[in-house]
């Protein structure tokens, strides 16, 4: 799942004027080096969003998991009528 971009979103988009503050010795520090802030400011969005994307995966599945473990000891495998070993 590392590879795979979580969050989907058109990226031929046009371009929109945003206003955030930011620390100015950061974003004068990165404009000294030549570092393009809002093409950074952008991948650090993405980056959050694919990070809270996991976080709501890791949940969802967790709940999954606890659900079926709960279910198994409860009322046993599901195949277990089927499955002799």
């Amino acid at each position: 799942m590392d590879e795979e971009m979580l969050v989907r979103y058109q990226e031929d988009a046009p371009k929109k004027p945003v206003n955030c503050s930011m620390n100015s010795d950061l974003v004068a520090r990165a404009k000294a080096m030549g570092v393009n802030v809002s093409a950074a400011a952008e991948a650090g969005l993405l980056a959050a969003m694919e990070q809270a994307e996991r976080r709501r995966i890791e949940e969802e599945t967790a709940a999954s998991v606890a659900f079926w473990n709960d279910y198994e000891a409860r009322f046993g495998a599901p195949a277990d009528e089927y499955c002799e070993i």
